[in-house]
């Protein structure tokens, strides 16, 4: 008895507009299907599709103030290109939010070098958009040679840094190695003056034997003091 009223209120809503409502339910993922499951199992009597579609909004749908709140915090560029970015933010802000409050915030999330440019233009939203896009295009090329450029930079400074330190370590030892050159060259002339000095005075005074031996000398080398004394 209850499967013949089944099979009678489902021919009835068959009837009414399950063509309709058919296409809907057939895509929507298991989980949705779990938050309008009393619908299906319960159909109401008049117009199914706009039941379903009115409970479906009415959950997943942002409200206003989650809509703002992605617009001032969530919403990133990410890898999205600009003007998708603009888009996604217009469709957030609805007619909420003026042109210079959502231009504002849209410059924000671009790139530092990107608001340099654009902040300067009077263009509209839109056209600024496009213009965004292309000027990423045209440096997105130069960026990549320029950050490869840049991953050469610090191994040609280390290099150069070596180059100096070894300079500067070879110009250190030169310098020590004349100072000390300096130093023996100046111990040697210092020892050869001395040795004369007292060459000189040995034989101002005495020979070598009566300087060595005094008394005990058994030869004297003229001229000798010793032996003028005596």
């Amino acid at each position: 008895m209850v499967f013949a009223i089944g099979i009678t209120i489902y021919y009835q809503w068959d009837c009414a507009g399950f063509y309709k409502v058919s296409p809907c339910v057939a895509s929507v993922e298991t989980e949705i299907l779990s938050q309008v499951s009393d619908i299906i199992t319960s159909p109401p009597n008049d117009d199914m599709y706009k039941t379903l579609k009115e409970r479906l909004i009415n959950i997943f749908s942002d409200s206003e103030e989650r809509r703002l709140k992605k617009l001032l915090q969530d919403v990133e560029l990410g890898d999205k290109r600009l003007s998708m970015l603009l888009r996604q933010m217009q469709d957030l802000a609805g007619n909420r939010v003026g042109d210079e409050l959502l231009r504002s915030l849209w410059l924000q999330r671009l790139p530092t070098q990107m608001q340099a440019i654009l902040t300067t233009s009077s263009d509209d939203l839109n056209k600024l958009s496009i213009m965004a896009d292309k000027i990423a295009d045209v440096t997105s090329g130069s960026e990549i040679c320029s950050n490869h450029v840049k991953t050469k930079v610090p191994k040609t400074s280390t290099a150069n840094d070596c180059i100096s330190n070894l300079q500067a370590q070879i110009s250190e030892l030169s310098l020590k190695i004349d100072r000390m050159s300096q130093f023996r060259r100046s111990r040697s002339m210092s020892r050869r003056n001395n040795y004369r000095a007292r060459s000189a005075s040995r034989k101002d005074q005495m020979c070598w034997y009566h300087f060595r031996f005094r008394e005990n000398a058994k030869k004297c080398v003229p001229p000798c003091s010793y032996k003028q004394e005596n």
